[in-house]
């Protein structure tokens, strides 16, 4: 009975000294758990090492700022665990030595195992990107012994650096290694690993042999500062060991540089689309980790937890200040109209039929296509602008002489967008082709290869973090910075550079002068406040045709008007990557118009594709197409308007097939029922809005051949496609592979042949 109660009591010991170590080293324990969460259960986070190996120079800037994350994990828990033994507010024996020596090393030595086994699990080993992570985990908790074992054998042998050949055959390996990475990944995948866990043992190496000879001052007496030097004051002000003052002015040196190459990237869209995603992403997370380790060094040496203070200020800051307000322009001066002027879809479908006259005439039957494209950041984007354009291509521009709207949202908007700017382009030079002949195909893939990703980060992960301690209204968001990177980001297309930044108010289609040059393009979005469906067209969208949908343009005030590129990120709007943009706008109520702040989110948490409001615009225009049929008033319209039949192509790029249902926790059930609810609720209010709109035009054709589906993904398809706003090459070169399969040929080829009729 005793050798039990005495188990429990060092089982209880343990536990309550483990829980105490995870408090005082939180910062350290969080960004463990956010690299592994990143970079283990993300495809996005394995797509992103991917894509930065295929990046020359790739090894040189991930081995410095792993180093640094790995440096300054290691070095701000030591000195936290350092404030925490001199606390006069901690019990003497608050933490066991152990655990003040161990915590931080530990914490750098995980760093190294997590990244090392998240490279193991990307495609570049052979593994499929949402491969089950099960396996690393064992190797992950195997890990913790290895540095136990790593730590007491270098205790033994180390115990300082000596210029020996060992050390000459660690430096010619670390640069070797580093040089092969560097000029050929693919080929040496697994050099990698060997280099990671060279690193390691180097940095287990260092902590061990700078303990030693600090513990060798320390016997010696011999003071490496004046104890009457301000040096000396400053140190043990701040808690700093007077050893320790040499190598934390060095520290503080090399973080001033990753501070300013942090802030540089927050500043400049080239330099940070220069650096990487996945770089910046280990930097950021250094400088947070940072931060967090000050703010627990802080609350440390005052008693007093200020994690709590922090999160209180910004709460009461945000009562009064607004972060998120959609960056509009202002009109031009020879924009006359106002957006209260523009045309209604009756007003474009009639003029559209007429500009078609000699056309229609030729033909048979004359296919109006609509074109829904999902949301999906990158992915979608790629897919859509990747099918139009071969489209165009190969119908050899006659496929957008019979294209009527295209709808969407989130990143499937930022594809249609790019074909509609690629259109213009076309149009405003009606005796030549796209400059330098280049395939609308071609342009649009150059642009959707661009990284959209790493400039929208560097705001998110620094300006707006910093901004809410602020208290006073702030702008440039990350919404402003992914509408930035848009416009800016890509380095090879010269077509769509700097072109998405065009003003509606030059895109819109007025009652006085109904251009049909360029299909009508709408961007859905939602209404966060209360979830009401909303639409930024270059048409009207009147509140009977398209059953009291928000046209956004209408609602802006005095001389607003919004560019194409903030209206896709508008419409993409989808935590938390980008936030609910706010827009002072009017509302039409009893008393006349009055100015709300509207909150516009992702179209995708109403109708990912765009079908419902082009399924309004189908019933009206078949409607109108009925009465103008059936009138003796134009015979030419009439006789064109019965030969005009409606296609629906929708572009999607999810896996298809039934949801897998599993059991719900009870506990997960209780608390959080309704938020999983409306996550469901997601994907299935689209797939119904598209059934919708098939069964539409399956009742008014009587078949099922005006509504073509052309999805990235087959029939239970294998492989996975990283939805984000940077891609890398491997995965859109197989999405390439896929426009050519034979499938998405045939549907193609049976498109053009219907143009053709």
């Amino acid at each position: 009975m005793a050798a039990i109660t005495g188990l429990l009591q060092r089982l209880t010991t343990l536990v309550r000294n483990v829980l105490r170590a995870l408090w005082v080293f939180f910062p350290g324990i969080l960004f463990l758990v956010l690299t592994l969460a990143c970079f283990w259960n993300l495809a996005q986070g394995k797509d992103l090492m991917v894509l930065a190996t295929e990046h020359r120079g790739f090894f040189l800037l991930f081995q410095s700022f792993l180093s640094f994350l790995v440096l300054v994990s290691w070095y701000a828990a030591r000195t936290v665990a350092n404030a925490k033994r001199q606390c006069v507010y901690a019990a003497p024996d608050y933490l066991p030595e152990g655990y003040y020596k161990h915590m931080p090393r530990f914490i750098g030595f995980t760093l190294f195992s997590i990244i090392m086994l998240a490279f193991v699990q990307t495609p570049l080993f052979g593994y499929d990107i949402e491969s089950d992570s099960k396996l690393f985990f064992w190797l992950l908790i195997a890990s913790v012994p290895y540095y136990f074992w790593m730590n007491r054998f270098f205790e033994r042998r180390f115990k300082t650096i000596r210029l020996n050949k060992l050390f000459f055959v660690t430096v010619v390996i670390l640069v070797g290694g580093s040089s092969l990475i560097t000029a050929n990944i693919r080929r040496y995948s697994w050099l990698v690993i060997v280099m990671m866990l060279v690193l390691q043992a180097c940095f287990m190496i260092l902590v061990v042999t700078r303990r030693e000879a600090l513990e060798k001052e320390k016997k010696s007496g011999k003071k490496v500062v004046p104890v009457t030097s301000k040096r000396f004051r400053l140190a043990s002000f701040l808690g700093i060991p007077p050893e320790e003052i040499r190598f934390h002015i060095a520290f503080l040196l090399i973080s001033l540089v990753a501070l300013v190459i942090y802030l540089a990237c927050t500043l400049n869209v080239a330099f940070a689309v220069s650096l990487g995603t996945f770089p910046f992403v280990l930097l950021a997370f250094s400088v947070f980790m940072g931060f967090g380790f000050i703010m627990t060094f802080i609350s440390v040496r005052i008693g007093i937890n200020i994690h709590i203070i922090f999160l209180l200020l910004v709460f009461i800051f945000g009562q009064w200040t607004e972060r998120h307000h959609v960056a509009l322009v202002q009109k031009k001066d020879t924009i006359k109209e106002s957006f209260a002027d523009k045309a209604s879809v009756k007003d474009y479908f009639i003029q559209w039929v007429k500009d078609r006259d000699t056309l229609i005439r030729k033909s048979k039957e004359f296919p109006v296509y609509f074109v829904l494209s999902d949301g999906g950041a990158s992915r979608s984007g790629y897919w859509v602008a990747s099918v139009l354009g071969k489209l165009e291509d190969t119908s050899q521009h006659g496929f957008s002489k019979h294209l009527f709207c295209l709808s969407g949202a989130s990143g499937g908007s930022v594809g249609n967008a790019a074909f509609y700017t690629l259109l213009k382009d076309a149009a405003d030079r009606p005796d030549k082709d796209l400059p330098g002949n280049q395939p609308f195909y071609q342009a649009g893939k150059e642009y959707l290869r661009s990284d959209f990703l790493t400039y929208t980060l560097s705001r998110m992960l620094g300006h707006d973090f910093l901004v809410t301690m602020f208290p006073f209204n702030t702008g440039d968001d990350r919404a402003k910075a992914l509408t930035d990177a848009l416009e800016q980001a890509p380095k090879d297309s010269v077509l769509l550079k700097n072109q998405l930044q065009v003003p509606f108010s030059e895109l819109a289609v007025y009652k006085n002068r109904v251009n049909t040059k360029l299909p009508i393009l709408c961007v859905n979005t939602t209404r966060m406040q209360d979830g009401a469906p909303s639409v930024i067209s270059t048409i009207a969208i009147d509140p009977i045709t398209f059953n009291n949908r928000i046209d956004v343009l209408a609602r802006l005030t005095g001389k607003n008007d919004m560019k194409l590129s903030t209206a896709v990120v508008l419409g993409a709007s989808f935590p938390y990557i980008s936030p609910a943009g706010r827009i002072d706008g009017l509302k039409f109520l009893k008393q006349g118009p009055t100015e709300f702040p509207f909150y516009f989110v992702d179209g995708g948490y109403v109708d990912n594709s765009g079908a419902g409001v082009v399924h309004e615009m189908i019933i009206k225009l078949n409607a109108l197409r009925d009465s103008i049929c059936a009138s003796k008033n134009d015979t030419i319209l009439q006789s064109n308007c019965q030969k005009i039949t409606f296609y629906v192509m929708h572009i999607s790029n999810g896996p298809e097939g039934d949801i897998l249902l599993k059991k719900v926790n009870p506990f997960v059930n209780d608390l959080a029922a309704p938020i999983k609810t409306l996550m469901g609720a997601y994907g299935v209010q689209t797939s119904i809005n598209d059934s919708r709109l098939k069964n539409y035009l399956s009742g008014l054709y009587r078949n099922n051949l005006h509504y073509k589906p052309i999805n990235l993904y087959r029939p239970q398809e294998p492989l996975k496609y990283s939805m984000n706003w940077v891609i890398s090459g491997r995965t859109l070169d197989s999405m390439d592979q896929r426009l050519y399969s034979g499938d998405v040929r045939a549907y193609m080829v049976k498109i053009l042949q219907e143009l053709k009729r």
